[in-house]
């Protein structure tokens, strides 16, 4: 049992790593070369395509998280009265955000910006605390390793982002420009400054 484990394990973290590699050489690419369309994309095989790396990622991640628990055993309880509220919360107010934003916007369409709410706080307040909720599953798995993923996470989203702004800013001119000063792209003082007021 313990070496199908440790495959899982194994063959999860090669998946993930290179599908990271491969997603963000897709969205490399459409920086450099935007004519291309490769992102942002609502339909079609680039929206397939980065879509699929981006899942594969993520669930690769998952399982290889979860795997450690199998390699390494359940660790101390405070790795779960800590990572697991982390990680539920930031998960929670992922899926809310969809909700929020609509699954149209979410999956790039062009529905309307989007600039209150959860978004008053931060531009991608989801690639934000999708980020945090990996973070919480490193600490609840005991994985330093899930923790590093978090970071390629973040460095993925950043590549996303960095496509996205260029296409809002197309579609959306002058409101979206408005925007990007006045609220951060992830969070910053301001997202702090504005949660202490609503609070």
């Amino acid at each position: 049992m313990y070496d199908l484990i440790l495959t899982f394990h194994d063959i999860a973290l090669i998946v993930a790593a290179l599908a990271a590699l491969a997603l963000a050489g897709h969205l490399s690419l459409s920086l450099k070369r935007p004519d291309l369309g490769l992102w942002p994309a609502a339909e079609g095989w680039r929206h397939h395509l980065a879509f699929g790396l981006f899942r594969l990622f993520c669930g690769a991640t998952v399982v290889f998280a979860v795997a450690e628990i199998g390699v390494n055993g359940w660790g101390h309880p405070l790795r779960y009265v800590v990572g697991l509220p982390v990680m539920v919360v930031a998960f929670g107010i992922t899926l809310w955000g969809y909700k929020f934003l609509g699954l149209d916007n979410t999956y790039c369409e062009s529905d309307g910006l989007v600039t209150s709410g959860m978004y008053e706080y931060s531009r991608n307040p989801q690639y934000v605390t999708s980020v945090l909720a990996t973070v919480g599953l490193g600490i609840t798995t005991g994985s330093w390793i899930t923790v590093a993923l978090a970071g390629v996470l973040f460095a993925l989203y950043f590549l996303f982002v960095l496509n996205e702004e260029r296409w809002l800013l197309k579609g959306y001119g002058q409101s979206f420009a408005d925007y990007m000063r006045s609220t951060p792209r992830f969070v910053d003082e301001r997202s702090l400054e504005r949660l202490r007021s609503a609070l």
